[in-house]
């Protein structure tokens, strides 16, 4: 056989390798995208509508429970949103330190690191109080669905371990 056939051959089988590879990532990617585990109400979850008519379909909620709930997650976060920026001003100076020539002060590294976990404690706690505001609303049947909605939501199942989801940047 000629160089040139092998050649056209060689660039046959690799193109055709190409497109099956493509058509199995876009596959993987689409049926990836289609399953997300009781998220689908994330699909504009920078629009707090979208979540309050999800929540008010998943839990049937009457008005009044829907607005009560609306404004708790409002009020929940705004404080978030200035504990998250705190947050991350902290991490950052604490990033700066590590990269620093004062790297090796434990002094101020121990200081740092308390403060960070302080604030991380703070957030998990308010976390906590919001959830069980927002339960307080509900009745026994809602609370219930409400609580799978919320394991689903933040909770991922690997291999029989429930593991917290990685937050998102929002």
């Amino acid at each position: 056989m000629k160089i040139e056939t092998k050649f056209k051959w060689a660039l046959t089988g690799f193109l055709v390798m190409v497109l099956l590879n493509a058509a199995l990532l876009t596959t993987i990617w689409i049926k990836k995208s289609g399953n997300r585990d009781g998220r689908s109400f994330r699909d504009n979850d920078r629009n707090p509508n979208v979540i309050h008519r999800y929540m008010q379909r998943e839990l049937q909620l009457t008005d009044t429970q829907a607005d009560s709930l609306s404004a708790l997650r409002k009020s929940h976060f705004q404080e978030m949103r200035v504990l998250r920026k705190e947050l991350n001003v902290d991490r950052r100076a604490y990033f700066d330190f590590i990269m620093s020539d004062e790297a090796n002060n434990d002094q101020k590294r121990d200081s740092i690191l308390t403060e960070l976990t302080n604030q991380y404690s703070l957030i998990e706690n308010m976390f906590y109080t919001h959830m069980t505001d927002m339960k307080e609303i509900l009745n026994s049947e809602q609370q219930e669905r409400f609580e799978q909605l919320m394991r689903e939501t933040f909770i991922h199942d690997r291999k029989g371990d429930n593991m917290p989801m990685p937050h998102r940047n929002r």
